[in-house]
């Protein structure tokens, strides 16, 4: 693939949405460790707030999945709502991952694309989609502020 094509940078509108799609993310995972950091009762002062909190997306994930499981295990309700938004959460990342760490490449004859690592071609995402990730992003990191607040 890398023989046959060549680097390819989108227009400025494509630019500008996935640019702001790494600033939400990043807003995402601060909410996920602010979630933890009130579902244990603790401040950012605390010594335990460092090791609690970090890691990357997956790792905040699991821990607030850990956490929902042992704070909401008579109240499946509650539980069913933290677990649909880490899943969201999760889908999110994954397609911002994509964006940012996939190559994206013009091979000639064919359209521009992002080229994972294992050679897997996704289209160049539209204005649309791109702003579709972007409300996801805000609709969940807006539902796990409101929801973790006095957990």
């Amino acid at each position: 693939m890398a023989d046959e094509g060549y680097f390819y940078i989108p227009d400025d509108d494509i630019l500008r949405e996935v640019g702001r799609i790494v600033i939400r993310h990043g807003h995402l995972d601060h909410l996920l460790r602010l979630a933890i950091k009130r579902f244990l009762g603790i401040s950012i002062e605390d010594e335990g707030y460092a090791s609690e909190t970090r890691g990357m997306s997956s790792a905040l994930r699991e821990r607030l999945q850990e956490l929902t499981t042992a704070k909401f295990k008579d109240n499946p309700d509650k539980r069913g709502l933290f677990e649909s938004l880490l899943a969201v959460a999760e889908a999110q990342t994954k397609r911002r991952n994509t964006l940012v760490h996939a190559v994206w490449m013009h091979v000639p004859g064919k359209a521009p694309a992002l080229y994972d690592k294992d050679g897997t071609a996704y289209p160049i995402p539209t204005i649309e989609i791109l702003r579709d990730i972007e409300r996801m992003i805000d609709v969940v990191k807006n539902i796990l502020n409101f929801s973790s607040r006095g957990v």
